[in-house]
């Protein structure tokens, strides 16, 4: 059999290229180590992101990725090695700064993670301010420090009013300080917006029953019990709830009237609009009203709410009249969220 020489030039070129081929493969390794990383196999993520850095160690986002690896296997010294080195590479990287507030809060370096944190949740350009609030909401509980805990939970979910966990969060601590309409607005929320879990239903009419309001408490455990698919535990908890308020109930009933006047409710008008943005001025808010227009949105204005501008469409008399809205907005490629107004 003969062999086929390649012409040295040939060769050469072939050599030469070769690890800029590789370099353009790094990625494929982040992308293998992020599909584990989903997986929650932290030994073949941290292997790939490896790799990816044995062809690229200058890419900061392999090095946060391997930080969150690290983070979630308890290897925190190593996360913190990973997540500083990102941000020895991009200085202004938010991602890694709010990961590195995270880390220092799970240790409890509470000045640390709290410098990180605000440094992420003051970048108007970083997508995920919503949760470098939430963090800084946890680390002021962890400081019992309940007023900051609370507003930066305010802060989370003005900005990200899909943020689930810290709308349930924000609920039960106005619950824990009887604020007990701010709690009904969420849990309706939620349920408005498609979170039509049996829990929030039995959140909603948890605080009715704390406030005393045991008619609306008792039809959503009527519908709970008779509508819902729920467990035998569910059920028994349901259960335990109307025990409560039918004793509460009876209560009220024996207990004669203290007042012979009772001071009319003076009642708020109520809407219903679709929440499209959020931000921490209003030049931002009036930018993004500005492109919606010519999207050719209209009924557009903004709405300051506890040091948060935001951008809401509309003004609906029904949920149900909002949550078409927000669909008609959808087709034009605008997510949206429907929000009660009082």
């Amino acid at each position: 059999m003969k062999k086929i020489l390649l012409p040295f030039s040939l060769t050469f070129i072939l050599l030469s290229c070769s690890p800029k081929v590789e370099q353009r493969y790094w990625k494929v390794y982040y992308d293998l180590g992020t599909a584990a990383f989903t997986a929650r196999n932290y030994s073949e993520a941290i292997a790939n992101f490896h790799k990816a850095l044995r062809v690229n160690s200058n890419e900061p986002r392999i090095w946060n990725s391997l930080g969150l690896a690290y983070m979630e296997a308890k290897e925190y010294e190593k996360a913190e090695e990973s997540f500083r080195k990102a941000l020895s590479i991009k200085q202004n990287y938010s991602e890694a700064k709010k990961n590195l507030g995270v880390l220092y809060y799970k240790l409890g370096k509470y000045k640390e993670a709290l410098k990180y944190l605000q440094e992420a949740a003051g970048d108007e350009y970083y997508e995920k301010k919503h949760e470098a609030f939430y963090y800084l909401a946890k680390v002021y509980k962890a400081k019992g420090d309940f007023k900051n805990y609370v507003k930066y939970l305010e802060k989370a979910v003005a900005y990200n009013p899909n943020f689930v966990q810290a709308q349930i969060e924000l609920a039960q601590a106005y619950e824990e300080v009887k604020r007990y309409d701010e709690a009904e607005k969420i849990y309706k929320g939620l349920i408005l917006n498609g979170f039509n879990e049996p829990f929030f239903k039995y959140k909603l009419a948890e605080v009715y029953y704390k406030r005393g309001d045991y008619k609306r408490a008792k039809d959503i455990i009527k519908d709970l019990l008779y509508k819902e698919n729920l467990t035998p535990e569910q059920k028994e908890r349901v259960k335990e709830l109307l025990t409560k308020v039918l004793l509460a109930q009876q209560r009220k009933l024996i207990i004669p009237k203290m007042f012979k006047y009772v001071k009319k409710e003076v009642r708020k008008e109520r809407y219903y609009a679709v929440q499209l943005g959020a931000f921490s001025t209003r030049e931002r808010a009036k930018k993004l009203i500005e492109e919606l227009k010519n999207k050719g949105l209209k009924d557009l204005k903004i709405l300051p709410t506890n040091g948060v501008y935001k951008v809401i469409y509309g003004k609906f008399k029904t949920p149900e009249e909002a949550s078409r809205a927000k669909e008609e907005v959808k087709k034009l490629g605008i997510y949206g969220f429907v929000v009660e107004i009082k």
